[in-house]
């Protein structure tokens, strides 16, 4: 495939991201990122219900040691597995006739950020160090694809409710909602996924041993 063609295919992508994800995509963001602070708050209230969770967790933890610990080969492919299995659900979720179902499931990304931010402090770890080392790295390069594969589910279900409910004849056809939705996850979604279970497998990974 020739690099014209290659740009003509993004340059047709850029277009269907103003005209149909862009508003989505900034939505959930913002939704999520009050959805992460509202749960990192209320985690702390809840202090004494997660410090007992924490204890069960370190159990099975502990007994699941003795299995053989994973290569970092492993660790990419099966993050990556997870995250194409991950936004390839929201999308289709998508294509169920209730409306903002993939914009739920893209908000639970943002609140176990919240839990998990919550649970650190609790736990007296230093918060802002382990999210910098341990996520930072790989999330900034996640949550594109997380709120890409938001956008094109709720474009999905947004056509499909209004065909449902609605019986609103201008709507874009199925066969056109898929096409669309189909392009944006190979160009967009899975090369995105893609490095990042690279950086979570080995960068992260590798910062993971040195500094915490």
């Amino acid at each position: 495939m020739s690099v014209s063609i290659i740009r003509e295919k993004f340059n047709i992508e850029w277009q269907v991201y103003k005209d149909y994800y862009r508003k989505t995509i900034f939505t959930v963001l913002i939704t999520g990122i009050i959805t992460a602070l509202l749960l990192f708050f209320t985690s702390l209230y809840f202090e004494g219900f997660i410090i007992e969770q924490s204890r069960n967790i370190a159990e099975q933890t502990v007994d699941g040691n003795n299995r053989e610990a994973l290569t970092n080969v492993h660790k990419f492919l099966s993050i990556l597995v997870n995250n194409l299995f991950v936004g390839g659900i929201i999308i289709i979720l998508g294509f169920i006739p209730v409306y903002g179902l993939p914009f739920i499931i893209g908000l639970l990304s943002f609140a176990a950020v919240g839990i998990l931010a919550g649970y650190g402090l609790i736990m007296e770890h230093n918060v802002v160090k382990t999210l910098i080392i341990a996520f930072v790295p790989h999330a900034i390069i996640e949550i594109i694809p997380i709120l890409y594969s938001v956008a094109i589910g709720m474009y999905v279900n947004k056509n499909i409710v209004k065909k449902v409910f609605l019986r609103k004849r201008k709507t874009y056809k199925i066969k056109e909602i898929i096409t669309n939705g189909f392009k944006s996850y190979i160009l967009i979604i899975l090369p995105l996924f893609f490095l990042a279970a690279l950086v979570e497998a080995f960068i992260t990974s590798y910062l993971i041993k040195i500094y915490l």
